[in-house]
């Protein structure tokens, strides 16, 4: 039994990748931290006047709040013809330094103009 030859395997960088046109999944995502609170309303707005049909806004654990109130003063204050499409929540693991798992809670919030 005759052994095939090992062929190499090119990597590309990330400069090399060429990606497709169009909108990524990312691009139209605001993760929610430890900004102030206009810095993400700024985002979404800015994301909504460059023709983004919806943003969603992200955030876990204590921040949730934060991004409850990104939506809302979007909504309210900037761009009143915004409305909510969804909003999922959910449990997220996350495995720290140590190895220990711990479970965070998510919202993703979805508006749409």
């Amino acid at each position: 039994m005759a052994e095939e030859p090992v062929q190499s395997v090119h990597t590309a960088s990330e400069s090399q990748i060429r990606r497709a046109p169009g909108p990524r999944a990312d691009e139209n995502t605001i993760y929610i931290g430890k900004k102030g609170i206009m810095s993400y309303v700024l985002a979404v707005v800015t994301q909504f006047n460059g023709g983004a049909p919806e943003v969603s806004v992200k955030a876990r654990g204590k921040i949730i709040s934060r991004a409850v109130d990104v939506a809302e003063i979007v909504r309210h204050r900037f761009m009143l013809d915004v409305k909510i499409k969804g909003i999922n929540i959910s449990t997220e693991e996350l495995t720290s330094e140590d190895g220990s798992l711990s479970k965070v809670s998510a919202i993703d919030i979805t508006l749409v103009h």
